[in-house]
């Protein structure tokens, strides 16, 4: 078989033996996973995957009578290049072979002028690389990895094996599409309709089976072998980042295994304190211990700091939004509560009457009135009785704040009160309690140091940021060794030169390393007004936006990258990070800030600096910009 570019599957040729496939009528596909993960980009408030969570139900449908396997989101090493390729949907027919399907969300299309595109509003959203191209790639990613495993040669590979786009949001004529696209292209009309979406996938693989007959189908293929032996036992599925930077890592579900372990055996410790340095898992503990006390039918309230990972928590706990505006009454209700420490103060305080609330604008005399106002409320019961308290990211809590922790703990049903406190004091922002304060209230700490959010590599740059407090910080034996962290500099005050080094890495990652944008984060030690990025609305031709106003965009708004201050993104994770505008000295660049900016990263880190640079913490040049 050759290496063609595209398959030409309306090339007319005699039936092939494998053609006459039968019709089943009582057997039923295998999904894996079994149950498809959703995936929820931080501050998300919907999984960015509903497109593909739409178009499984379909394939679901359309299968049921067919004895197939179905892989959602593989993960594919490629052994002829560095780096991942993730199919949504790969469809393995155990008599003749497998399809690769492309899923594509929102208004997605093709047209001669512009390509494969989006249409966002009145602009044009063109997506250079092409569906068919991201297809075709982990189509041959999948081909190559199977004849290095199974010892065939990949340019005659003995199966047949195709790819599909599935837009099943938009419907597409196909005249419209380029030859070489035709007959692959699902639409809207034949995604959303099972006996459609059946018949266009047995098309398909009846026009590979007539031209390449020499390949064996039937009972005597070698699908079931390669299934068996390499596809499902070698391979993995993805829990939430798309495309992973230069090497596969375990899954999420495996690597966090340790976290809770540690969790579920300090289940009975009522004051539970953990500190961890940065990627160790302590919001994913905190997730679980709150789901478990919740589980166990406690009254469970869940505390942060900051908005977005406020949004994010709420998110991953299904529990509705706490606003400043959110009635008392309402809160009472519920059996799981999730906020920000000052939004619920704030809906404390506007249902006080013996208290003033100073403006916003009278800095900490606003704050300190909103948590006095948070303690009255908890003390007379006014947002009910609470069995269980989590804290997250509490480094930046101050004693007062925690006064109001014990206030709120101190309504439990149970005969004591139960807190679990979280935090790393090397990202203290702000200025919360002691390290002597926390242990008086919460006891002695587990101590988290394996990092198991960022690459090897990472790990190792931040360990180099203060070697005597990151000392005990290490990577696991199995983490990934990852890219070399990048580190470039600028004459300082040149806005130019920093939007010009930010647009080349994107055009790379997103065209070359094909990682989403929605998998890249934009992060400054400055408020976005005073950044090189403030007169910008969108990068590489793809818009730029605050964390909540993509938080806000659905499927038909295309993708977008995502801009947020170190700040208001510590506690969230993202798979590349760009910390860009570090200038000068001060508390926006000391080494607990760029220490919380730089740890975001999963898998690439790259820093734009300025040459004025006069922080505490080393940024030495490293590495290079892509081209």
């Amino acid at each position: 078989m050759q290496r063609n570019a595209f398959y030409d599957i309306n090339r007319t040729a005699p039936r092939a033996k494998c053609s006459t496939q039968p019709r089943y009528t009582r057997a039923v596909a295998t999904f894996v996973p079994a149950i498809p993960d959703e995936i929820w980009p931080e501050g998300a408030t919907r999984p960015s995957n509903e497109p593909e969570l739409a178009f499984r139900r379909m394939l679901e449908a359309a299968l049921v009578e067919r004895p197939w396997t179905v892989v959602q989101n593989l993960l594919v090493q490629d052994p002829d290049r560095v780096g991942t390729r993730e199919i949504d949907f790969l469809v393995i027919d155990p008599t003749r072979g497998m399809l690769v399907i492309e899923v594509k969300g929102g208004d997605y299309r093709f047209d001669p002028t512009n390509g494969w595109h989006r249409r966002v509003g009145t602009q044009i959203r063109r997506d250079g690389r092409g569906a068919p191209k991201q297809a075709i790639a982990a189509m041959y990613a999948l081909v190559n990895l199977l004849a290095s495993q199974a010892l065939h040669d990949k340019t005659h590979p003995p199966y047949l094996h195709g790819w599909l786009i599935a837009t099943p949001d938009i419907e597409i004529r196909a005249d419209s599409l380029p030859p070489d696209a035709q007959g692959h292209v699902l639409d809207s009309r034949v995604s959303n309709e099972p006996a459609r979406l059946l018949a266009n996938i047995e098309d398909l693989f009846d026009a590979l089976a007539a031209r390449y007959p020499e390949v064996t189908c039937g009972a005597d293929s070698c699908v079931p072998e390669l299934v068996a032996r390499h596809i499902l036992p070698e391979t993995r599925t993805r829990l939430g980042v798309r495309d992973e930077i230069r090497q596969a890592r375990a899954i999420e579900t495996d690597i966090l295994r340790p976290v809770r372990s540690i969790i579920d055996a300090a289940h009975a410790i009522d004051r539970l304190h953990v500190r961890g340095f940065p990627g160790t898992g302590k919001t994913y503990a905190a997730l679980r211990r709150a789901a478990n006390d919740h589980a166990d039918g406690l009254r469970t309230l869940v505390l942060c700091y900051n908005i977005p990972l406020a949004a994010s928590l709420t998110a991953r706990l299904r529990a509705e939004p706490t606003r400043p505006e959110t009635p008392l009454a309402s809160i009472r209700t519920r059996s799981l509560v999730v906020a920000r420490f000052h939004a619920l103060a704030a809906a404390a305080a506007r249902e006080a009457t013996d208290i003033t609330i100073p403006a916003e604008d009278a800095g900490q005399a606003h704050f300190d009135a909103l948590v006095t106002a948070l303690i009255e409320a908890a003390r007379a019961g006014a947002l009910g009785a609470f069995d269980s308290i989590v804290i997250d990211e509490g480094q930046d809590f101050t004693p007062h704040m925690l006064d109001a922790v014990e206030a709120l703990a101190a309504t439990t049903r149970r005969a004591r009160p139960r807190i679990a406190f979280f935090h790393d004091p090397n990202q203290c922002l702000y200025d919360g309690a002691s390290d002597e304060e926390v242990e008086a209230r919460f006891g002695q700490p587990l101590v988290l140091s394996e990092n198991l959010r960022n690459s090897a590599s990472i790990t190792a740059f931040l360990r180099s940021l203060d070697p005597e407090r990151l000392g005990a910080l290490h990577a696991p034996p199995s983490m990934r060794s990852g890219q070399p962290v990048v580190v470039w500099s600028h004459p300082h005050g040149d806005g130019e030169a920093v939007r010009d080094a930010i647009t080349r890495i994107v055009r790379h990652l997103v065209e070359a390393e094909d990682v989403r944008p929605d998998d890249i984060v934009l992060i400054s030690p400055f408020r976005h007004e005073r950044t090189s990025l403030a007169s910008i609305t969108e990068i590489a031709e793809l818009p730029l936006l605050s964390l909540e106003q993509a938080a806000r965009r659905t499927a038909e708004h295309g993708p977008c990258l995502r801009r947020e201050t170190l700040h208001r993104f510590k506690g969230l994770e993202v798979p590349v990070v760009i910390l860009h505008d570090v200038a000068g000295s001060g508390p926006n660049v000391e080494f607990e800030a760029i220490l919380t900016a730089c740890s975001r990263a999963q898998h690439a880190l790259y820093i734009v600096r300025s040459d004025d640079y006069r922080g505490d913490t080393p940024l030495p040049i490293r590495g290079a910009l892509p081209a």
